[in-house]
């Protein structure tokens, strides 16, 4: 399916982007839109979509499945892991915004989703588009450790050896958070760094200032 560019920064012109890598506080400042500034959002559920979807057409939105040997998948070396993570959000973004054109246009939308940026320029401008990113310190402290990623250390202490797979995937993480944060520099889009002194309500009102509200 092909959506013309033109027609969708029509009708997405409502649409807020917070883009970059994990552990920069998207969730955070998602929150702070939708209970502040009255705005609404839509999930990037991968789940959702899986159904409609065939292993031939779009290999990325099959996995992780439950059959899978977990030892390889979560140490898999870091350049495969990055590539799933970029095609299966590219897979996705076909269903994700068939998704955001059927939201109600009367409240703006919030977006809060990593992605290579070359892939929504063309319907978001940079103006409403932001890159939130952190250090790998950061990253490496919080991650696995969230509590919506509990599930995933679950399976991760099912595993050979827990420390290292978490090692492993902190590098993972790292390299997918970079690749988003340098291709956002290269385009030209606003970066703000997530620091441990920088607080919730100061970086929310630098995403406003940046976005004009």
């Amino acid at each position: 399916m092909k959506v013309n560019n033109n027609y969708l920064k029509e009708q997405l012109k409502h649409v807020y982007w917070l883009n970059g890598g994990c552990c920069a506080g998207k969730t955070t400042m998602t929150r702070k839109f939708i209970e502040e500034l009255g705005f609404q959002t839509l999930e990037d559920n991968v789940l959702k979509y899986r159904p409609f979807t065939s292993p031939a057409e779009y290999p990325a939105l099959q996995y992780p499945h439950p059959d899978l040997d977990w030892d390889k998948w979560f140490n898999k070396p870091n350049d495969e892991h990055g590539e799933w993570l970029f095609q299966i959000v590219k897979e996705m973004m076909e269903f994700f915004v068939i998704d955001l054109l059927r939201l109600p246009t009367d409240k703006p939308i919030i977006i809060d989703l990593g992605i290579m940026p070359e892939r929504i320029l063309p319907f978001i401008p940079k103006e409403r588009m932001i890159c939130l990113y952190t250090t790998d310190e950061e990253i490496e402290r919080l991650y696995f450790f969230r509590e919506d990623h509990k599930m995933i250390l679950d399976v991760i202490n099912l595993t050979a050896d827990p420390a290292a797979t978490i090692k492993n995937g902190n590098k993972n993480m790292k390299k997918f958070s970079h690749d988003i944060r340098d291709a956002c520099v290269k385009n030209g889009i606003k970066t703000i760094e997530r620091t441990p002194s920088l607080s919730v309500e100061e970086q929310f009102r630098l995403v406003r200032e940046h976005f004009g509200l």
